[in-house]
């Protein structure tokens, strides 16, 4: 069966940092109410200065830089740059991070999957060529605010997704920017069991 939710802005929560030193806004989940526990989420974050990542341990973690001049993460030693456009940056929940923005304005992108029960991906869609089919048990679109709309078909039906709001499908999906500058977020989650 195929459905689709719009998730406007005005849906989003602010939620505090697992470990105090700052706040998430929160634009989808899984959660049954507002609060609740979740096996998947998607959020942005500003970092506005050099911090420690929570400990999500169970929670493998997608992360991309939307804006600002970028974002590195110290991890096992490396330092990393964190993409801003392609394939996110992946790592487990458990791993000690700690992350620096490269200037003022740094907001990143982050998809949490509850590792027992979801596998996923995410990418960062910065040219309409870039753009392609997307599959899975749960698909998310995030039109971000300064981007412009997307066009998403399913089934041959057309949904337009307004910029700064998010879009939940549980049918594959194409995603068509409606300006050639634009800056989405697609994920793809594939379930794997349940909790």
């Amino acid at each position: 069966m195929r459905l689709i939710f719009l998730l406007p802005a005005t849906a989003y929560r602010r939620v505090p940092w697992k470990n105090g030193l700052g706040s998430t806004l929160e634009l989808a989940t899984d959660a049954a109410a507002p609060g609740g526990a979740w096996t998947w989420r998607l959020s942005v974050a500003d970092v506005p200065a050099r911090a420690a990542f929570s400990h999500f341990p169970g929670i493998d973690r997608h992360l991309a830089c939307l804006d600002g001049a970028g974002l590195e993460l110290t991890h096992v030693g490396q330092t990393i740059a964190i993409p801003r456009e392609g394939t996110a940056f992946s790592f487990a929940g458990e791993d000690s991070i700690e992350g620096a923005p490269l200037g003022e304005g740094v907001r990143d992108i982050n998809l949490m999957l509850d590792r027992a029960c979801w596998r996923g991906a995410m990418q960062v869609v910065r040219h309409p060529r870039d753009a392609r089919p997307l599959r899975g048990d749960v698909v998310l679109v995030h039109a971000t605010p300064g981007g412009g709309d997307v066009c998403v078909t399913s089934d041959g039906e057309n949904t337009l997704l307004s910029a700064g709001h998010t879009l939940i499908a549980t049918a594959p999906i194409e995603i068509q920017p409606q300006q050639e500058d634009c800056a989405l977020v697609a994920c793809e989650l594939i379930r794997i069991g349940t909790r």
